[in-house]
């Protein structure tokens, strides 16, 4: 009998990890191992596992009663092609019966753990799987699987240097060359260049930049990104340096409606484009899962961490290659992971699917190229961000708000702190602080920052400058003081401190050493940050001067945060209207998008529009008879129709009658006849119950649960401090569990009455009508107020000055409520 293990990778229910089976291999003294998996997901770990632990390595394939085994490399190929092609019939290998095998499941003293975890899967456990005695009599050379990828070959004249005027320019690009050529990396950049251009020739967006090769000045003049580096002052020693010995990463961002469509216009240009195979492992929280659905302690599962339990497609990567390739492929997806191809030397490209693209491109096509210009920057300074990437989370608003950003760069700034880390140490707030004392760095490095270090090519260029470091040093320590590896850290740490010892004084280099030890763990990629900065600012710009382009085609494309739209929009003046059936046009006016409305797409609502006017509800149904009545019911409950009638229950109540085929006439003339009526007249709905018909169908309220001049709201607009998550008071009354300042109008659980809200990560709700005082301890600058209503005071503590009808466009500040002893 021969001995051979299925993997993890089979998904058969084997809790063999490639590495621990390996090592017990290894510890009985095996000379040789056999991987027999249903497929080839595990080929690489295998193989680089037992050479590791000087095991010889044989993969294996079992077809029908047979078990197909490779005796070398060639023959490794021919299985993966058998594979890919499902043509075992004619494949001419070596094989062993099937019943000569034994197949290893488990490790000795892990059979409870194997049953359940076959349990779970819902796979029968085989009666002997134990991995005991290897045995392996199999005669095979050693495997040594190459690359087979080729690129397309970039040609002599690709990058014309002459063509180029500014001694800058040239000087940077003849230097990347240099680099890149000297790396062979040219045709890699030249593909790239490819995928773009092929990309603008089928109107198909690709984003301005991603990650570290933003810094690249030939990725630039390529038109592979779209920010200038010496603009900006990036690094391309970030991206790429002589001593990096991984291929460079150019990753793109594409709008995700079109990722497919241009895979396949690849596909016709290189030949052979595929999908990379990626896993999900098991981790806690599906460990206790497991445990809990086969009742067994989560404590005993330990084993199954780590195993893979889901195969996926890679969201991003894609392998290209102008030549076949000698790989295990099913579906047009390579069996293998990234790291598994990289071992063996393959270059993956990142095409990466951007809703936010999507939206940006739609609004471009539509409305032109957006500007730069202050106006849009100020919106952006107050929180005004919901929609726009990157900056939407209540976190990033606070930040915003806090920095007030006023260029590109500072907008960067602001992305590169909105993280965990950086906002743990309150660098938000330091770097803030140094703005509006306009402070200069100690290094002039740092002042386009205000003297914080920031971004992680600022220490690459302290290194540089200042520490003789080399482009390859600079990135080396950048990586070991970010990741805190000290090892790598101590050598380099010390000739940084040694050579700043030259050009400064003792306490002055400590200083810089204790800044970049406490702050290069947060440093930010800049050319990253500034390509994103880029994108956040476009929709901005849209979002600022095109409010009703920008949000129906926003929530086209997303609608999680509907309500915070819907809130937004209403806090810059509009007036929000149910979904238009009628073309009806009003400046003031934002109609709901049509297409919100289950079953309404885009061509429905082009339809319903064109069929317009309706002058009665079986008119409508009459001009659209495909819609589904559910959808007209729809469209009734959120007052589409209230231009016909005001009770929204008589029209569903006739809506009815239509779908079952009772005729009005018939009705009028039974009346008569038998002097009863048959329907009884139906009451008009209260206001509030308008809101739940909104709310259950749309997920917000168009109406208040009142009617008009029932409640003069006094301090902060519900729509402004939703919107924006701002801590702010507002002035509401609630009915049967809706509450409205007047305009905008939230589902809230308290009783029927008049209250002051306050907005909070939970919201406090004082009785009645109450003045508040927003307090600070000094008196801020004209840009962080803005005009408040007649109950809204700032309270100034250090002037000891009360400022009436004033609101903070900042959050640090407490609340007082007249008449309470909290302060919030």
């Amino acid at each position: 009998m021969i001995t051979a293990i299925v993997s993890p990778y089979s998904f058969k229910g084997s809790i063999l990890k490639i590495e621990d089976t390996v090592r017990y291999a290894s510890s009985q003294e095996a000379k040789v191992l056999v991987l027999c998996d249903n497929n080839f997901h595990a080929t690489v770990k295998f193989i680089e596992t037992c050479k590791k632990y000087h095991i010889k390595p044989i993969i294996a394939y079992p077809y029908n009663d047979k078990v197909f085994y490779a005796k070398n490399t060639d023959e490794l190929y021919s299985l993966f092609n058998a594979y890919s092609n499902n043509s075992f019939q004619k494949l001419d290998l070596n094989y062993i019966d099937k019943d000569q095998v034994y197949f290893a499941y488990y490790l000795p003293g892990k059979r409870k753990v194997y049953e359940t975890f076959s349990k779970f899967l819902g796979i029968s456990p085989v009666e002997k799987g134990v991995l005991k005695k290897i045995y392996c009599n199999l005669d095979v050379s050693d495997y040594k699987i190459t690359s087979f990828q080729t690129l397309p070959k970039a040609p002599s004249n690709f990058i014309n240097l002459e063509k180029i005027n500014n001694p800058a320019y040239k000087e940077r690009l003849k230097y990347e060359l240099e680099i890149i050529k000297a790396k062979n990396f040219l045709d890699y950049f030249y593909t790239v260049h490819k995928i773009t251009n092929i990309a603008k020739k089928n109107n198909i967006k690709i984003g301005p930049g991603r990650g570290s090769a933003v810094g690249s000045l030939l990725s630039y003049m390529l038109g592979i990104t779209k920010i200038d580096p010496l603009k900006y002052n990036l690094l391309f020693e970030r991206f790429l340096n002589i001593g990096r010995k991984e291929p460079p990463d150019i990753d793109l961002d594409v709008e995700d409606e079109k990722r497919k469509k241009l895979i396949e216009l690849l596909k016709k240009e290189f030949k052979y484009v595929y999908h990379i195979s990626t896993f999900s492992n098991i981790g806690l929280k599906t460990l206790k899962k497991i445990a809990f659905e086969t009742n067994v302690s989560y404590l005993e599962l330990n084993d199954l961490l780590g195993l893979p339990i889901h195969k996926s497609i890679h969201a991003a990567g894609i392998i290209i290659s102008t030549s076949p390739l000698k790989l295990p492929i099913k579906d047009n997806i390579i069996e293998w992971d990234m790291d598994s191809l990289q071992k063996i030397g393959y270059i993956k490209f990142d095409i990466l699917g951007l809703k936010t693209l999507t939206i940006l491109s739609e609004l471009e096509n539509v409305l032109g190229k957006p500007k730069l210009d202050s106006e849009t920057f100020k919106f952006i300074s107050k929180g005004y961000t919901n929609g726009i990437f990157q900056l939407e989370s209540n976190i990033a608003k606070k930040i915003i708000r806090l920095i007030k950003p006023k260029s590109i760069n500072e907008l960067s700034i602001v992305i590169s702190l909105n993280r965990p880390g950086p906002l743990k140490s309150n660098l938000d707030k330091k770097l803030a602080s140094a703005k509006w004392k306009n402070q200069k760095g100690k290094l002039d490095i740092l002042d386009e920052t205000y003297g914080i270090l920031i971004f992680q090519e600022q220490i690459m260029k302290i290194a540089k400058n200042y520490a003789e470091f080399s482009d390859e040093e600079a990135d080396i320590l950048r990586k070991a003081v970010s990741k805190k590896d000290k090892n790598i850290m101590k050598p380099l740490m010390e000739k940084f401190r040694n050579n700043l010892l030259k050009k400064f004084s003792e306490n002055e280099v400590n200083e810089l050493v204790e800044i970049i030890l406490e702050f290069s763990e947060y440093a930010f990629n800049k050319s990253h940050a500034v390509a994103y900065s880029h994108i956040s600012y476009y929709l901005s710009y849209f979002k600022k001067h095109y409010p009703k382009e920008f949000y129906t085609i926003l929530l086209k494309y997303d609608t999680s945060k509907i309500e915070k739209i819907i809130f937004e929009i209403q806090s810059r003046g509009f007036k929000i209207s149910s979904p238009n059936i009628e073309n009806r046009k009003d400046e003031n006016t934002f109609y709901i998008p049509l297409f919100l409305i289950k079953g309404i797409n885009e061509n429905l609502e082009r339809k319903i529009l064109k069929n317009s006017p309706y002058n009665s509800l079986e008119e409508f149904i009459q001009k659209n008879p495909n819609l589904n009545y559910s959808v007209i019911e729809s469209l009734i409950k959120v007052g589409s129709f209230d231009y016909l009638s005001n009770n929204r229950r008589e029209l569903l109540f006739k809506l009815k009658e239509i779908r079952n085929g009772i005729n009005e006439k018939i009705l009028e003339l039974s009346n008569k006849l038998f002097g009863k009526k048959i329907s009884e007249e139906i009451k008009e709905e209260k206001a509030w119950e308008r809101c739940d018909m909104e709310y259950n169908t749309l997920g917000f309220c168009i109406s208040k649960p009142f009617t008009d001049n029932e409640l003069e709201n006094q301090l902060a607009p519900l729509s402004i401090a939703f919107s924006r998550d701002q801590k702010l008071a507002i002035n509401v009354k609630s009915i049967a569990g809706y509450a409205s300042d007047g305009i905008s109008t939230i589902k809230i659980n308290i009783p029927d009455g008049i209250y002051t809200l306050i907005y909070d990560r939970e919201l406090k709700i004082i009785p009645g009508y109450r003045k508040v005082t927003y307090s600070v301890n000094n008196l801020p600058p004209k840009n962080f107020l803005e005009k408040g209503n007649t109950n809204e005071y700032l309270y100034v503590k250090n002037n000891n000055l009360k400022i009436k009808g004033a609101r903070p466009l900042f959050d640090d500040y407490k609340i007082m409520i007249e008449g309470e002893r909290d302060v919030y």
